[in-house]
C-alpha cells in the first residue's frame, strides 16, 4: 500500500494565489507606467502649442510693424500688458482679454523700449533710448496661470517710417 504524503495538500492552492498576485501586480505597474507615458505625452503637446503660439505672438508684432512703426509700435506703451487680437482682418495689440485660446491657453504680449550704450550694444540699464529698436515678450500661459513659456524678441524699425 502506499502512503500519502499530507505535506503537500493545499500547496497547489497557494502557488495559485501567489500566482495570480504576481500577476496582478505586472500588470498595475504596466497600467501605472502607460497612464504617466500618457501624461507626459499630454503635457508636451500642450507645451509645444504653448511654444507656437509664443512664436506666433512674436511674429503679430512684427506684422503689425511692417504695417507701420509709427503708426502702430511707437504709441504702444513701454512695459503694458497687451493680447493678440484681430480687427477687421488685421493683427491688433489690445489691452483687452479676448479671452482663452482654445479653451486652454492664455497669450500676453509686452512691448519695451530699449536702451544702448555708447557702442551701440543693447543694456539693461543705462544707456541712451534707441527709438528704433523695441523689445517684445510674448508669453503664454496654460493650466491657469501655473505653467508658461516666454519667448523675447527684438524688432526695429527696417522700413524707417
Amino acid at each position: 500500500m502506499i502512503k500519502k504524503n499530507n505535506l503537500n495538500k493545499g500547496f497547489g492552492l497557494v502557488e495559485i494565489i501567489m500566482g495570480v498576485s504576481i500577476a496582478i501586480i505586472v500588470f498595475l505597474s504596466i497600467g501605472q507606467v502607460m497612464i504617466l507615458s500618457l501624461k507626459v505625452s499630454s503635457d508636451k503637446d500642450l507645451k509645444l502649442r504653448a511654444l507656437n503660439l509664443a512664436k506666433e505672438g512674436i511674429e503679430v508684432v512684427r506684422n503689425i510693424r511692417d504695417d507701420g512703426w509709427t503708426s502702430r509700435i511707437t504709441t504702444l506703451t513701454s512695459g503694458t500688458t497687451y493680447y493678440v487680437a484681430t480687427s477687421t482682418n488685421q493683427w491688433i495689440l489690445t489691452t483687452l482679454n479676448p479671452g482663452l485660446i482654445e479653451n486652454n491657453f492664455t497669450r500676453t504680449v509686452t512691448v519695451s523700449n530699449v536702451a544702448r550704450d555708447g557702442n551701440f550694444n543693447i543694456v539693461t540699464s543705462g544707456g541712451v533710448n534707441d527709438p528704433g529698436t523695441k523689445k517684445v515678450t510674448s508669453t503664454v500661459y496654460w493650466n491657469g496661470t501655473a505653467k508658461n513659456i516666454q519667448l523675447v524678441a527684438y524688432i526695429a524699425n527696417i522700413l524707417n517710417d
